[in-house]
């Protein structure tokens, strides 16, 4: 088996993998092949490929975002192989941390490859939101984004500025007093959301949910939980978050919106 990085002529090639998920599967590895912080990494066996990673690196960090595989692959060795290849080329561009958010069946998959668990992310369907009512609520501009990065370094420990730069359109942010407090990026993922304070994230959840009608939040937002449950939002297990090498700052309770 031998591990190298995947080239866009193979996209299509490599999409079969995993049919039920093709579509999203295929702009998700185009997106990798046109960043130039980010990878993606295939295994190949006697002409037949056997599985693709993909991953980014920002600073002294770096995240795995997707691991495609057929199920019949799991335990062949294949997935451990693509990860410590990942790893490796993380490294190599300074990242000494690597996180990733596993899906629910494989914590032990990324144990095996030295991660520890970190907590899990939550998803919340089918609830009744608040109308937006504050006017603190702006568009994102060009002045906001020291802020903004200030912001997402001190909730993550890590500095995304690149990937944030990257997915401003749409953004919005919380102006209180001239000060930005919180921030909202609905195209980034599943929507990130980063605020001080349960005022700001919440009603920067209520612009995102008449878009899109769930929110992803990290174990251990106690106050944001509880506001979900009240709405009757229904939460569910989407991914297991695991840290490899020193663990980032990471507060949850500074999330309101999990990309």
């Amino acid at each position: 088996m031998t591990i190298t990085p995947l080239h866009l002529d193979e996209v299509e090639a490599v999409c079969c993998l995993v049919p039920h998920d093709e579509e999203m599967m295929r702009a998700r590895l185009m997106w990798h092949l046109a960043t130039p912080y980010a990878c993606a990494l295939k295994a190949v066996k006697d002409d037949h490929y056997l599985g693709v990673i993909c991953g980014i690196v920002h600073g002294e960090s770096g995240w795995i975002r997707a691991l495609y595989m057929p199920a019949m692959r799991m335990g062949q060795g294949v997935g451990e192989t693509l990860i410590t290849a990942l790893v490796a080329w993380m490294v190599e561009q300074g990242a000494r941390t690597q996180v990733v958010q596993a899906l629910p069946e494989h914590p032990e998959l990324y144990a095996r490859c030295g991660f520890a668990l970190d907590g899990e992310v939550l998803a919340y369907h089918e609830g009744w939101f608040l109308q937006a009512t504050h006017d603190e609520v702006e568009n994102m501009e060009p002045e906001h984004m020291m802020a903004v990065l200030h912001l997402d370094r001190k909730a993550t420990g890590e500095d995304r500025e690149l990937l944030l730069r990257e997915h401003q359109y749409l953004g919005s942010v919380y102006v209180k007093d001239t000060r930005v407090t919180g921030f909202s990026l609905p195209l980034l993922g599943h929507g990130l959301i980063v605020a001080e304070s349960p005022e700001v994230g919440l009603e920067l959840q209520r612009w995102v949910l008449p878009i899109q009608p769930y929110i992803h939040l990290p174990m251990g937002h106690l106050q944001a939980h509880a506001h979900m449950i009240t709405r009757k939002y229904v939460p569910s297990v989407v991914g297991i978050r695991m840290v490899r090498g020193p663990r980032p700052d990471f507060k949850p309770y500074m999330i309101y919106g999990h990309p």
